[in-house]
């Protein structure tokens, strides 16, 4: 078993398919084929069931690609850094975010870091934290942004920030409260995300406490699809200052604290136990921190930062 079996059995597996993975790695699918059938030899079991529409793991093909994924990613990271020159930092960084939290800094992150390191390149992968927490535990992501998730296995968990959520409304909207007592929501027509939503069961839960019933007018998951049904007069959203803050600065939306109680998300940043993190993930990590601590004291972040 050598890297480039290992690095064509990824390839076969992520794609299902043997004709994808060959115009991707741009090899024959005759000599495709016969690599994945020689690991198969050597291993002496089936890595694949065969089918019409293409290729799926068996029980020890996944487990092979669990572990080939963490054994390639460290190959790749030492590469990097015994090559590279007078301490550069260079390689790759795989990093997962949740939705929201990657509309409010993915792109200015992104920015800042490449700017700073122009030999790094990066994969961003926005994605509800179930999902995140599966892809750091086989390798698929360096480390992510996601709403506390208590004491994972396997992971090193470090806090971030704490942010305050906010009635968002329409800038002319003739709400007179200043701060909005949290029972006064259930007069209000709300649009939040659906019932799986990290966000929309933290709402629910609190209603739950209060004995009180939510009015929502409309579910939607996608953050830019909440504010233009805000924008558009449908009904009222809770989320993140952040999120809506340049369209506070353009007079389109306003924003109310929600009181009695405060509702508030605790975001952490969470890396694999005991994989050797590379000079580019450390240094992106970095500078996420400077750069949330910036956004915290421009007061777009509304809440506590942790991680100063």
């Amino acid at each position: 078993m050598d890297l480039r079996q290992l690095r064509t059995f990824v390839q076969v597996a992520e794609y299902g398919s043997l004709s994808r993975a060959a115009d991707t790695l741009h090899i024959a699918q005759p000599a495709l084929s016969r690599q994945i059938r020689m690991l198969e030899e050597e291993l002496q079991v089936a890595l694949f069931t065969r089918h019409g529409r293409g290729m799926t793991l068996t029980d020890a093909g996944a487990l092979l690609h669990e572990r080939a994924i963490g054994i390639l990613n460290q190959v790749d990271i030492t590469r990097a850094e015994v090559t590279s020159r007078d301490g550069a930092v260079t390689g790759r960084v795989a990093f997962g975010v949740p939705p929201t939290v990657g509309d409010i800094l993915g792109a200015r992150l992104v920015r800042r870091f490449t700017r700073r390191y122009p030999d790094v390149t990066m994969r961003i992968v926005p994605a509800f934290s179930g999902y995140l927490l599966n892809w750091l535990h086989s390798g698929h992501l360096d480390a992510a942004v996601m709403y506390d998730p208590g004491r994972p296995v396997n992971l090193v968990t470090e806090p971030l920030l704490s942010e305050d959520l906010f009635l968002v409304a329409h800038a002319d909207d003739p709400l007179s409260f200043r701060e909005i007592p949290f029972r006064e929501l259930a007069k209000l027509r709300l649009v939040l995300p659906g019932p799986s939503h990290g966000l929309r069961q933290l709402i629910e839960v609190e209603a739950g406490r209060l004995g009180i019933r939510l009015n929502i007018q409309v579910e939607a998951d996608a953050l830019q699809t909440l504010r233009d049904l805000v924008r558009h007069r449908v009904g009222y959203a809770i989320l993140p200052r952040a999120s809506v803050h340049e369209y506070v600065l353009a007079g389109e939306l306003r924003t109310h604290p929600v009181v009695a109680p405060t509702l508030s998300r605790r975001l952490v940043i969470a890396t694999p136990l005991g994989v050797s993190m590379s000079n580019a993930t450390r240094s992106f990590l970095d500078e996420l921190k400077l750069e949330v601590g910036e956004m915290f004291r421009n007061q777009e972040w509304v809440g506590e930062f942790l991680a100063g």
